[in-house]
C-alpha cells in the first residue's frame, strides 16, 4: 500500500452512527452447538477445533470498529463513520479519512472495499479516494475478499458472494449450521485451508468464530474466544466482536470489537 499517500490525510473522525439492531445474546459462554462438517474436506484441516491465546493487547480509544484489514504494515479499520490507518503494535492512527457510514471493509486487486448503508464503495487504498460506487440493497454486517469472491455478511447464516471488481451479486451460500439456523453471522475474515478459500465469521452475541467452506456450505471449524471477551470485561450489550485481521502467522489473528478497550493479537491453538 501506499502508506505516504495515507499519511497525507487528515480528516477527523466524526461521531459513529447507531450500530444495527443485535440479537439477544445467548447465555455467557454458552456451549457452541454448531455442527462442524465431517466430510473429506474438513477431515484434511489439521484441526477443526481451536481455542483463542491472547499474546498481546493494544489500548484502544474505544472507537466503534466495524471491519478491520491488515494492509501492508498497518492495518487498515473501518470505525463506522471512518476509515483509518493504524499502527498494530501501538495503536497509533497514522491517518484517518471520514466515509459514509457502513460495516465492513475489504482489500481486493480492484481496490479497498467499503461498506455503507445502502451502498458500497471501492476506495483507493493509498489515499482512500473513491473509485467506484454501487448499490449495495442488502445490510452488510461483513466483508472479506477469498481470493476468487468478496464476500459479504448480512446478519444470517447465509452468506453472498460477489464480484470482486464491481461487487455485483454472484450467488448466495446458506451455510449448514444445523441447530443453530437462526444464528447471525458479522465480521468476516478470509483465509485459506490446505489451498481452498474459507472465511472465518464471528457469531454475534456470542464467544465464537466459525470457520466455513463456502464451496460446500459447511461449517469446518469453530474458534473459542473466552480468552479475549474476559480480558475485555466489563462489556456492554454492544462490544461485539467487529474486527478480524490477518496478524502475520498463519495461525495468528487481531481481534478487536465495537467499543473494545483493547485490540488483541491471539493465536488460535488447536484442541482435541
Amino acid at each position: 500500500m501506499r502508506v505516504n499517500g495515507l499519511l497525507a490525510l487528515a480528516l477527523a473522525v466524526t461521531s459513529c452512527a447507531a450500530p444495527p439492531p443485535s440479537p439477544p445474546p445467548p447465555p455467557p459462554h454458552q456451549r457452541l452447538d454448531f455442527a462442524v462438517s465431517t466430510s473429506a474436506t474438513a477431515a484434511r484441516s489439521p484441526s477443526r477445533h481451536f481455542r483463542a491465546q491472547v499474546l498481546e493487547s493494544v489500548r484502544t480509544d474505544r472507537s466503534d470498529a466495524r471491519g478491520l484489514e491488515l494492509v501492508g504494515d498497518v492495518l487498515m479499520e473501518n470505525t463506522g463513520q471512518a476509515i483509518r490507518a493504524v499502527t498494530p503494535s501501538t495503536g497509533d492512527v497514522r491517518a484517518r479519512r471520514d466515509v459514509p457510514p457502513g460495516i465492513g471493509i475489504a482489500l481486493s486487486p480492484a481496490g479497498l472495499w467499503q461498506a455503507g448503508a445502502g451502498s458500497v464503495t471501492l476506495r483507493d487504498p493509498g489515499t482512500l479516494a473513491p473509485r467506484l460506487q454501487t448499490a449495495l440493497p442488502e445490510v452488510s454486517w461483513g466483508l472479506c475478499d477469498d481470493g476468487t469472491h468478496l464476500v459479504q455478511s448480512n446478519g444470517t447464516t447465509t452468506l453472498l458472494l460477489r464480484d470482486r471488481d464491481t461487487a455485483a451479486l454472484i450467488r448466495s451460500v446458506r451455510l449448514d449450521t444445523r441447530v443453530w439456523s437462526t444464528a447471525r453471522l458479522g465480521e468476516l475474515h478470509c483465509t485459506t485451508v490446505n489451498g481452498r478459500p474459507e472465511v472465518w465469521a464471528s457469531v454475534t452475541g456470542t464467544d465464537w468464530l466459525v470457520r466455513a467452506d463456502l464451496t460446500a456450505a459447511t461449517v469446518t471449524a469453530v474458534a473459542d474466544l473466552t480468552a479475549v471477551t474476559v480480558a475485555e470485561q466489563p462489556t456492554g450489550a454492544d462490544q461485539v466482536i467487529g474486527g478480524i485481521a490477518a496478524a502475520g502467522a498463519t495461525d495468528q489473528l487481531w481481534i478487536t470489537g465495537r467499543h473494545y478497550h483493547h485490540r488483541y493479537r491471539i493465536r488460535l491453538q488447536p484442541q482435541p
